[in-house]
């Protein structure tokens, strides 16, 4: 899960820069593709079934994430980056509530508190976004980043669902970025613009990072119960946080040093748990 937040970061840098000359919408897809080409060749070297055994469960999967992801690159346009990201960073929290309604997983004391020790150090990480009294909050925007939010937690809750159900996790991978490319294709030809050599390579790298990101998170949700698994992913902000300061030049705060000390806290809290005390309900 850590492997794969810092993929991830990685992925969120390349994005960034691709984002000075090419659309979200197009981005998405082509992100898409090249993560649907590079999982499709993984199964067909592995001889796996390509449609898995329960196709119903696997596309609410792959519909639900793609239609999250829409949503949480929407907040982005309707929030600053840190207050979009604090809200985003409630799906842990949704993680953890709905795996215990669909997937009957015992929440322990130590992981609750992990999951809020998380979400204060984002917040302190951020420079504590919606403090400014003076801004009002759009209900609108406010429903679509928390929508965002829970269907990137719901998201996760199925991809569990569909580990338990022993479904191979190159399958779960691959209904993701067929259901991205479908829903976003409609879009394409209104903002499609043909990127420079530059841009495609890192466009690529968008698609390569994501593709290793989806590996490590499927595994890692096939090897983990979802609710002890989801808050891992909140290493992800100090690696951003990390990255911008290599490569975009950005400082490094006291609030950075101060929230990610407590994140890695909260981190610690779930590795160090002994996984009896998680167990699934029989």
């Amino acid at each position: 899960m850590i492997l794969s937040a810092f993929c991830f970061c990685l992925m969120t840098v390349f994005v960034k820069i691709a984002g000075e000359e090419i659309a979200t919408i197009q981005i998405v897809f082509i992100r898409g593709v090249i993560t649907l080409v590079f999982t499709f060749i993984m199964i067909k070297k592995k001889n796996i079934f390509l449609w898995g055994k329960n196709r119903k469960l696997l596309s609410l999967r792959g519909i639900v994430g793609s239609i999250a992801l829409f949503f949480v690159f929407e907040s982005l346009n309707k929030f600053s980056i840190p207050e979009a990201t604090v809200i985003q960073y409630l799906y842990p929290i949704f993680t953890a509530i709905l795996a215990t309604v669909l997937l009957n997983e015992i929440i322990s004391k130590k992981l609750y508190i992990s999951i809020i020790l998380g979400l204060i150090g984002i917040y302190i990480i951020l420079g504590f976004p919606f403090l400014n009294l003076e801004t009002s909050i759009n209900l609108s925007h406010l429903f679509i980043a928390i929508t965002g939010s829970f269907l990137t937690g719901l998201a996760y809750v199925l991809v569990r669902m569909s580990s338990n159900s022993q479904e191979s996790p190159y399958v779960i991978m691959f209904y993701f970025p067929l259901y991205t490319v479908l829903l976003s294709a409609p879009f394409i030809y209104n903002y499609w613009v043909s990127p420079s050599i530059y841009y495609w390579i890192i466009i690529i790298l968008v698609g390569v990072c994501t593709q290793f990101g989806q590996l490590f998170l499927t595994f890692g949700y096939k090897l983990l119960p979802a609710s002890k698994a989801a808050p891992t992913s909140y290493v992800q902000v100090p690696f951003a946080a990390i990255a911008s300061a290599v490569i975009f030049n950005d400082t490094i705060s006291f609030n950075f040093i101060l929230g990610s000390i407590i994140i890695f806290f909260g981190i610690y809290l779930i590795i160090s748990q002994k996984q009896k005390s998680i167990i699934k309900l029989s």
